[in-house]
């Protein structure tokens, strides 16, 4: 009777002994939510006028992306000298990304000093809070 008690209840138990395997692996193996960043995107276009928009707002601790489009009809770049950041220097009609940490709070400049030195008209600020 034991025997048959086995056979019938085998693979019930088979499979309640995979499921609490496999929960049990996912309980101990799944990323804390400190580690979920999120990621904050901003397209900033580099025109005859500047940068659109010049303002640019960020969290600590966020990921940011920066999606820079040079629409202008010179080479441009994107530098925020306070956070050593700089883009490759973009002819017309040519983007980058760049992407960073929002580590530290503050205020900080960008400009466009693909000629060497900041250009007249081409700057911002990125403030991170």
């Amino acid at each position: 009777m034991s025997r048959h008690w086995y056979r019938q209840l085998r693979y019930p138990l088979i499979a309640l002994a995979v499921t609490l395997t496999l929960l049990w692996t996912h309980h101990h193996h799944r990323l804390p939510a400190s580690y979920a960043v999120a990621t904050r995107t901003h397209t900033v276009t580099i025109s005859s006028a500047g940068f659109v928009p010049n303002q640019l707002t960020a969290h600590e601790g966020e990921r940011v992306s920066l999606m820079i489009v040079n629409t202008d009809t010179r080479p441009h770049n994107l530098s925020i000298r306070d956070l050593n950041l700089t883009s490759t220097e973009l002819k017309p009609t040519q983007s980058t990304l760049l992407q960073f940490s929002a580590a530290k709070r503050g205020r900080y400049h960008f400009v466009s000093d693909a000629p060497g030195y900041p250009e007249t008209g081409f700057q911002g600020m990125l403030v991170i809070d």
